[in-house]
C-alpha cells in the first residue's frame, strides 16, 4: 500500500505514518519498493507469521509437557521454534520453582547456532534424541534439549533450562530422561511415529 494509504488505514496523518514505516521498515516488518514507493510485508514480519502460526497449536499442545518437565526437574521448561537457519524464539515456557532460575526468555529471539536448542532444531542430537549445552548462551546456564517432530519434520525444540551448578549429577541424568520422553510424547501427540 502507499504511504496515504496506510495513514489512513490506521488514522494518522501521512508524517506520523512515515515515521513509523521507516521505523518498522529498519526492523524488517516492512520493504518499500524504491520504484512505485508502496510498502509491503517485511522479510522479518513473514519470518515471524510463520512462527505465530506454527505456534499457536502447538503452544497449546505443548503447554502440559513444559510444566510436567518444570515439576519433574525444578527447572524452566521452554519450546522454541526456528525464526531462521541460525536463529529461534522461545514462543511458550513454564517457570522453574526454584528461587534462583531461568525466566524472562518467553518471546525472546536469539542466536542459536551454538545452543542446546538450535542443536536440536536440526536434529543434531546423541543417540537418545537429546542434547546438552553447558554456558553456550549465558554463563553459568546448562540447556538439555530435544527436537519435537511433526510427521512434517522437526517443528520445534523442548528445553529445560537451569543453572549449571544444579544441573549435574542425578538432576543433569533426570533432565535429561525428562526431555527425551516429554519430546517423544509431544512428538506423538503432533501425529509423529518413530
Amino acid at each position: 500500500m502507499s504511504l496515504t494509504e496506510a495513514a489512513a488505514s490506521v488514522g494518522l496523518v501521512p508524517s506520523t505514518a512515515l515515521r513509523q514505516l521507516r521505523s518498522l521498515e529498519a526492523a524488517g516488518l516492512v520493504a518499500r519498493n524504491h520504484e512505485d514507493q508502496l510498502y509491503r510485508t517485511g522479510l522479518r514480519l513473514i519470518e515471524l507469521s510463520r512462527t505465530v502460526f506454527v505456534g499457536q497449536s502447538l503452544v497449546r499442545d505443548a503447554q502440559p509437557f513444559l510444566d510436567q518437565l518444570s515439576d519433574l526437574t525444578g527447572e524452566s521448561a521452554y519450546l522454541a521454534v526456528a525464526v531462521t537457519t541460525t536463529s529461534a524464539v522461545y514462543v511458550a515456557a513454564a517457570p522453574g520453582h526454584h528461587a534462583l532460575r531461568h525466566s524472562g526468555w518467553l518471546g525472546r529471539g536469539f542466536e542459536s547456532s551454538s545452543t542446546a536448542v538450535g542443536a536440536a532444531l536440526v536434529g543434531d542430537v546423541d543417540s537418545d534424541g537429546v542434547i546438552i549445552r553447558e554456558g553456550s548462551l549465558e554463563p553459568g546456564i546448562t540447556a538439555v534439549s530435544a527436537p519435537v517432530r511433526s510427521r512434517s519434520g522437526i517443528v520445534a525444540a523442548i528445553s529445560v533450562v537451569g543453572p549449571s551448578f544444579r544441573l549435574t549429577g542425578a538432576g543433569l541424568r533426570q533432565a535429561r530422561r525428562a526431555i527425551s520422553t516429554n519430546a517423544l510424547s509431544l512428538s506423538s501427540t503432533l501425529g509423529y511415529s518413530a
